[in-house]
């Protein structure tokens, strides 16, 4: 009989109450049923990282077992380091993506001979999916000792990767799909989203119910690797043969953070109406039965997606452009940063509104509504251009501002009034400038938003030769210099360094944004117009079409910024939208393509089949 001095104690509810003899004699008793092992193993083996998802929301109570999954996961001292933020607002996801594209196109050209295969791959779904989560690692006080982080300190990281792993394995029980979006600058997305300076941001999860269900890893089915052998991976007691790649260092870039500083501005982008991503969805389920290989029409796929982003439906095939030019003179070009005096710009415009320059032949061609707006010519008024005129010329922006405040503003709204007349009358908006000594104010103006170098933005212009370029560099850094514009104020760097045309260009974006029409944007300067327009509404992007990428070498970065794919490269320099208008059959027959290709559910189609 047992002593009541030698019974052992009830255990507390929560503790473990198995023996030490029972332990040793049944080491594998811990384990899980046989179904609960294979469901285990199943969910570790079908986690994919997908890319395309439903919009359809996740039922009440999902979300919250999913983040207490991950708040179950180990963590260094018991420190739970990891903080979620859950996204939905359409102009943080706009922001984002827009991040995203802008990294995915820059890396491109880091895969020598892949560029186009890896611009292929979907990366992200960040607008398509119902929300995303930000996974950020909360670092705390470096001068708190935090048990097992002493000389570990990166463990608190660690601890937030678990976290995510077991959010990402839960998710795949549940059959909700998460990828994670590694594209974009870490600082940047701090400030996106306000996150202090001791909070680091691990992981972009976009979640969702799956429009996609792999078998494989995407990028092994896509054909970009394959999965190792884990014998490969696995040495014993010592580091194994072979020598271990060098991936190099990561630069670091400021953080640029996006403003809008005078309330009219704020309204007037507020006007900008968000794209709908359910469309796009659509529009790519349709994509995705037309008798072809999956993805086998590129860029025109995007396209018809994005239509469909911007409008809330696929593309008609009769379809009506408005082609909208704003011309201006700079006094920079006082400074000889162009070969033509300022006179010209006023010559060009008289031409083009009688249809007598490429973008009058092109605007006839296309049946198009078509007008040139004197927004801040010099001289007397333009017969056929419409009057609109802030100044003659801008101040010259190597000794101040390029516009007074009023200025700025009353540009910004001819621009958008003079989409607002067109806009009913089309369905997609050309846009496109003309203006002498323009190449020099767009890169500055693309500088001081980017923090670039004059000379990494500034280019030859209309022909400038060695001497030339090297003033027109001299010039830009002056003006910079002059008016110490700050990249986190898009406005005001529009009106220190900009111009009368980049600030009307800026308002009939935010027109036909308001009137959800595509806009289908021309060369460098105009592209940089997109760009303010960009940083002062991130809504925007749902509506750009990059018609071309021309022969000035900033465009390029210009494209990269806004995340976006030309359809033509043509090395155009001759503005005035020509180059936009020459890329517009392609959206008629994208359009034609998505309405009139047979899907592989057609009968006729079924009966083809061998």
């Amino acid at each position: 009989m047992v002593s009541a001095r030698n019974e052992r104690p009830v255990v507390p509810e929560g503790f473990d109450a198995s023996r030490a003899s029972y332990r040793r004699e049944h080491p594998d008793d811990w384990r899980f049923s046989d179904s609960e092992r294979q469901a285990v193993w199943r969910a570790i083996d079908e986690r994919r990282d997908i890319r395309k998802f439903r919009p359809d929301p996740l039922p009440d109570g999902l979300l919250a077992r999913l983040l207490n999954a991950a708040h179950a996961a180990p963590s260094v001292g018991l420190s739970q380091p990891w903080r979620f933020i859950v996204v939905r607002d359409e102009t943080t996801r706009s922001a984002m993506q827009a991040m995203a594209q802008r990294e995915r196109i820059e890396q491109s050209k880091y895969f020598e001979g892949r560029s186009t295969q890896f611009l292929d791959l979907k990366i992200e779904g960040i607008r398509e999916a119902p929300l995303s989560i930000c996974v950020c690692c909360d670092r705390g006080d470096p001068d708190v000792e935090v048990l097992g982080r002493h000389t570990v300190r990166d463990a608190d990281i660690y601890s937030t990767c678990l976290a995510i792993e077991n959010f990402w394995l839960a998710a795949r029980a549940e059959g909700v799909g998460v990828g994670w979006v590694s594209f974009y600058e870490p600082d940047e997305l701090s400030e996106l989203l306000g996150l202090p300076e001791y909070v680091v941001p691990i992981a972009w999860l976009c979640v969702g119910y799956p429009d996609e269900r792999p078998t494989r890893p995407g990028l092994e089915s896509n054909g970009w690797d394959r999965r190792r052998d884990v014998g490969e991976l696995v040495f014993h007691e010592r580091w194994g043969s072979g020598e271990r790649e060098d991936l190099g260092s990561a630069l670091e870039e400021e953080s640029v953070s996006f403003s809008v500083s005078e309330s009219w501005c704020e309204q007037l982008a507020a006007r900008v109406q968000p794209g709908d991503v359910t469309a796009g969805i659509t529009v790519r389920d349709v994509e995705d039965e037309l008798v072809k290989p999956l993805g086998s029409l590129g860029v025109l796929e995007g396209v018809v997606q994005q239509w469909a982003v911007a409008t809330g439906s696929a593309p008609p095939t009769v379809m009506k452009p408005g082609v909208l030019v704003f011309a201006g003179d700079h006094g920079v070009t006082s400074r000889k940063v162009s070969l033509f005096e300022g006179r010209v710009s006023r010559q060009i415009a008289v031409a083009a509104a009688r249809g007598a320059t490429a973008i009058g032949v092109l605007a006839r061609a296309h049946d198009a509504a078509f007008s040139i707006v004197d927004v801040g010519l010099v001289g007397e008024r333009a017969p056929g251009v419409i009057d609109r005129r802030v100044a003659n010329a801008t101040s010259d922006i190597s000794r101040g501002p390029a516009m007074t405040h009023e200025q700025v503003r009353e540009a910004v709204h001819a621009g958008y009034l003079e989409a607002k007349a067109m806009i009913d009358t089309c369905d997609v908006l050309i846009v496109g400038e003309i203006g002498i000594g323009n190449t020099t104010v767009a890169a500055a103006l693309l500088a001081a938003l980017t923090r670039s170098l004059p000379r990494d933005v500034c280019g030859r212009g209309t022909g400038l030769d060695a001497q030339g370029l090297d003033r027109k560099i001299a010039v830009i850094e002056e003006a910079l210099r002059e008016n110490a514009p700050d990249a986190r104020d898009a406005l005001e760097c529009l009106r220190r360094v900009g111009g009368f045309e980049f600030a009307a260009l800026v308002g009939a974006m935010f027109a036909a944004g308001e009137a959800r029409r595509p806009i289908l944007l021309d060369g460098f300067a105009t592209g940089v117009a997109a760009l303010v327009a960009y940083r002062l509404q991130p809504r925007l992007r749902d509506y750009f079409i990059a018609g071309h990428r021309s022969a000035e070498r900033a465009h390029a970065m210009v494209l990269d910024e806004l995340g976006l794919e030309p359809l033509l490269d043509l090395r155009l320099r001759l503005g005035e939208a020509s180059g936009a208008a020459l890329a517009f059959p392609l959206l008629k027959l994208a359009a034609t393509l998505h309405a009139e290709m047979e899907s592989f559910d057609d009968a006729r189609v079924e009966k083809a089949r061998p």
